[in-house]
């Protein structure tokens, strides 16, 4: 009876050492994703059965990938795609439960450090993600100018460049700050950036300007907070705003930008690289606009994905990020939603900015700073 009992005791040690100890959240028992092969995760992911993905944009890729997922795995695909902010203000409400309701989701913008800084994810997934090493290093570690140390998996990457009117705007180009004013006294309200209110390529037409006139972006690095000092001669931004007011054209947003345009009220534009392709695509912009990002650099970045720390199904949540970064599924996403994959072994043909071009593309500073910069611009230059 004792060596019976001692038989069992041995059997349960070593299936404790197969499993982990539970991640929180789950029910029972799982594996220690950290140290288990790809293939076992695969087929607790199978087990689980399901997996819930929350997201705001590129409905029809993920529609199509959820399709994909389950015909390939037998696993339902639940996506849930609705306002940005409403998605991370439920995981942040459902952040002290034990299982959550969401298993992964898109993380982008200022959410980056708000989730971060509320240890919502699971992770590091770095080591775990199959082909990790072709994905952008640079989103692995940092996103929104603040450290992620591999906890969310990069799966798009997006760029802002200047866009114009190839019939209308002949070489030599402006590169620098200098040039750029200079063509855009040259040339008055034909130039268009939009209200860093409502589209992310005026928010990066903002950073240039504070980049150019306000000592550059190294001191704002690994910032959680706005540093006082660090902003005093933002005036500077501003200034050169004021100064330029009826010379340059705000719009009401990235799509208002693209159609001005394509409506010639505008020769040249701040715009997003797939936003642009896309208007094209759609037949909403001539198909002679061009782009390029000019030698002072404007931002760029991307998206990634984390598996929220309480989620019931993290083996599916991981295999559904696998599966979303595979090079099958990035050109896919290229091909129905123009936008530029996160892998870097994918060749792409007829994207609006070259690699070549992305060499002077410049990461943001951290979020907090983004949100000043957005406030200090409605005081400074929208009341003013």
């Amino acid at each position: 009876m004792r060596r019976a009992v001692l038989i069992v005791l041995i059997c349960l040690t070593a299936a404790g050492l197969a499993f982990g100890t539970g991640q929180q959240g789950n029910a029972g028992p799982t594996l220690d994703y950290q140290k288990a092969k790809w293939d076992q995760i695969v087929a607790a992911a199978k087990k689980e059965g399901s997996v819930t993905f929350y997201a705001w944009y590129f409905q029809e890729f993920f529609t199509e990938a959820a399709a994909a997922f389950e015909k390939q795995y037998g696993i339902k695909a639940n996506v849930v795609v609705g306002q940005q902010a409403a998605n991370f203000d439920k995981v942040v409400a459902e952040k002290d439960m034990a299982v959550g309701t969401v298993d992964c989701m898109i993380v982008g913008g200022q959410y980056v450090k708000t989730t971060m800084d509320l240890n919502l994810f699971y992770g590091p997934l770095k080591a775990i993600i199959p082909d990790s090493d072709k994905l952008v290093q640079s989103l692995w570690s940092v996103q929104e100018g603040y450290l992620t140390k591999g906890y969310l998996a990069p799966f798009h990457r997006n760029q802002t460049g200047l866009v114009y009117d190839s019939d209308k705007v002949k070489e030599p180009l402006p590169q620098t700050f200098a040039e750029l004013s200079a063509w855009i006294e040259a040339h008055p309200k034909q130039f268009g950036f939009c209200d860093p209110n409502k589209g992310g390529s005026g928010q990066s037409f903002m950073h240039t300007v504070i980049k150019e006139l306000c000592g550059g972006l190294e001191k704002y690095s690994g910032d959680k907070d706005v540093v006082p000092e660090k902003v005093a001669n933002w005036n500077l931004a501003y200034d050169w705003v004021q100064k330029h007011k009826d010379q340059v054209t705000i719009t009401a947003g990235n799509n208002d930008s693209y159609q001005r345009v394509n409506g010639g009220e505008l020769l040249m534009a701040v715009a997003w690289d797939d936003g642009v392709k896309d208007f094209i695509n759609k037949g909403q912009m001539f198909a002679r606009a061009k782009m390029y990002i000019p030698k002072m650099g404007l931002a760029g970045g991307g998206d990634t994905m984390g598996v929220l720390k309480n989620s019931p199904r993290k083996a599916a949540a991981l295999l559904w990020i696998a599966h979303i970064c595979s090079k099958e599924m990035q050109i896919r996403k290229f091909q129905l939603q123009n936008a530029y994959p996160a892998r870097t072994d994918v060749t792409i043909e007829g994207t609006m900015l070259t690699e070549k071009d992305r060499a002077n593309a410049i990461a943001w500073f951290p979020a907090a700073y983004k949100a000043y910069m957005i406030s200090e611009f409605t005081k400074n230059v929208l009341m003013k």
